[in-house]
């Protein structure tokens, strides 16, 4: 599935971010290069894919009561320092 350019750039904006915040935090840096150190590279991987498909996403009707992330999810934002706004 190709993804329309302007999120395309959104996903790479945020797979910089999330490798900034990642090599920022000292613990994720050592356990990066604790597996390194083992002979293994590291890579992080995005997919953007629709969260409904059902669904269009550019449709306005907010009659949905889901919120689009779980409360997991949110605290692993969290934990990357991602602010939802």
């Amino acid at each position: 599935m190709d993804l329309p350019e302007h999120l395309h750039h959104l996903v790479s904006e945020l797979g910089d971010s999330l490798l900034k915040a990642l090599a920022d935090d000292d613990h994720c840096r050592d356990l990066a290069f604790q597996i390194q150190a083992k002979g293994y590279g590291l890579m992080l991987i995005l997919e953007a894919s629709p969260a409904n498909p059902a669904r269009d996403p550019f449709d306005s009707d907010d009659s949905d009561p889901q919120p689009p992330f779980s409360e997991d999810d949110m605290r692993l934002m969290k934990s990357f320092k991602i602010k939802m706004d």
